[in-house]
């Protein structure tokens, strides 16, 4: 039987449901395949800063995370070069140009800066994102070339959710191959190099601790994770997945993260681990 040595999983939807700390049984299982030697780390829409490295702490994780994808495979950190790495991030002539594709929409356009981010506007949903992510955010008071100040890995929109299928018909209108526009969360849409995916840092991980791709496990729940789960040995998609990412997942839980759906399915398939 094969076995894996590696856990790759998404943050929001899949370890814990937002803002909230990670499953119990998940916490277990985790804990207990890292004791047995198998590696463990993060791969999220989020930036690698100081907050991610510390997630650690606010979970009560017993281990220091063995690497870390953010941004959606913009930058990438593992044990072996303990160095963060960016890649494929949007000029500032791109940068404005999505923002001004947007703007029509009247939504609120945010980007990371730094340990922080940079919003149009503080409305609701940013206040409530600040808080959950002890982050904090700079506003430009609708000066939109404040976004365009130096390359960025992306550009986030969030909206509430009865507004999607408007707000995607019109992305889908204004297609442009220079930038994708990618759903991490319900609510959330995010603007990024076509380039950039999960699934690249997830062979760079593989390759720098010299295992193979296809040893390593990758949980996540939306569409940013399809190419995670499609670049790992094995993918499993949450329940309370996209259509999409459980179309191409090998296995999908049987429970939605909320149910501890991750440490039930590795508490059924610890035979599958070193």
């Amino acid at each position: 039987m094969k076995k894996y040595k590696a856990i790759l999983a998404d943050i929001d939807g899949t370890l814990v449901s937002k803002g909230e700390t990670i499953m119990p049984l998940t916490k277990k299982m985790i804990t207990l395949l890292h004791e047995r030697g198998v590696s463990f780390g993060l791969a999220t829409g989020r930036p690698i800063t100081d907050a991610m490295f510390m997630k650690k702490d606010d979970w009560g994780l017993s281990f220091d995370f063995d690497m870390l994808v953010g941004m959606n495979g913009g930058m990438v950190w593992t044990k072996q070069t303990n160095k963060v790495e960016s890649f494929f991030e949007l000029d500032e002539a791109t940068l404005r140009e999505i923002l001004e594709m947007m703007a029509p929409l009247g939504l609120n356009a945010s980007i990371y800066e730094g340990q922080g981010m940079v919003s149009m506007y503080m409305d609701e949903l940013t206040h409530a994102s600040m808080k959950r992510n002890h982050m904090k955010v700079t506003i430009s008071n609708g000066d939109m070339e404040r976004l365009c100040m130096h390359p960025s890995s992306n550009i986030l929109y969030r909206y509430n959710l009865p507004d999607e299928e408007r707000i995607l018909a019109y992305i889908d209108g204004h297609a442009n191959p220079k930038y994708v526009a990618i759903r991490t969360f319900p609510g959330i849409i995010e603007f990024m190099d076509p380039r950039m995916d999960k699934g690249n840092g997830l062979r760079m991980y593989a390759e720098r601790a010299g295992i193979d791709a296809s040893q390593i496990v990758g949980f996540g729940d939306m569409d940013n994770d399809i190419a995670l789960l499609k670049a790992a040995g094995l993918g499993v998609c949450m329940q309370n997945g996209s259509d999409g990412t459980k179309a191409i997942a090998d296995e999908i839980t049987a429970y939605p993260c909320w149910q501890d759906g991750m440490g039930r399915w590795l508490e059924s398939h610890l035979d599958l681990f070193i």
